[in-house]
C-alpha cells in the first residue's frame, strides 16, 4: 500500500506540483474524510480544494481514508474523543432505537471527528511531504 502511495505522489510531482501542494491537497483530504457528514465528504472536498486552490483530485484522493471498512472505527475513535474531552470520560455505547440517547452521541462525536481529523491531517502532511521532497529530487 505505501509503495502505491509512492507511486500516486511521484505522479503529481511529474505533474509539476510541489512538495508542499501535494502535502497539503492530502491532509484537506484527510480532514474532510474524518468528518462524520457521509454523503458530503466529495462536495466538501472539491468546495473546499476550489477555495483554496488545491489539485481536486488529490483532495478527492485523501478522503478515501474513509471507506466502508474504517469509518466504523473513525466514528467510535471520535466520539470516545469527544467523549473524553468534553466529559472527561470514555462514552458508554448503548444500542436502542430510542433517538434521545443519539443526542448525547452528537456532539462528542463531531468535537471528536474534528481533533481526530486535525491530528491525522497533521501526520500525512508531514508523511506526504517527507515522500514528496525525497522524490523531487
Amino acid at each position: 500500500m505505501l509503495k502505491k502511495y509512492r507511486s500516486t505522489v511521484m505522479d503529481f510531482l511529474k505533474k509539476g506540483l510541489s512538495p508542499a501542494e501535494i502535502a497539503s491537497a492530502v491532509a484537506l483530504g484527510n480532514f474532510v474524510g474524518i468528518l462524520p457528514f457521509l454523503g458530503l465528504h466529495t462536495v466538501m472536498a472539491v468546495g473546499m480544494a476550489y477555495l483554496l486552490r488545491l489539485n481536486i483530485l488529490i483532495v478527492f484522493l485523501g478522503t478515501q481514508i474513509s471507506n466502508p471498512f474504517t469509518f466504523p472505527f473513525i466514528l467510535y475513535i471520535s466520539a470516545q474523543a469527544g467523549n473524553l474531552l468534553l466529559n472527561h470520560s470514555f462514552l458508554s455505547i448503548e444500542f436502542t432505537r430510542d433517538l434521545q440517547v443519539w443526542k448525547s452521541y452528537i456532539m462528542p462525536t463531531l468535537i471528536g471527528s474534528i481533533i481526530l481529523g486535525l491530528a491525522v491531517s497533521a501526520v500525512s502532511y508531514v508523511i506526504t511531504l517527507k515522500i514528496a521532497r525525497r522524490y523531487r529530487s
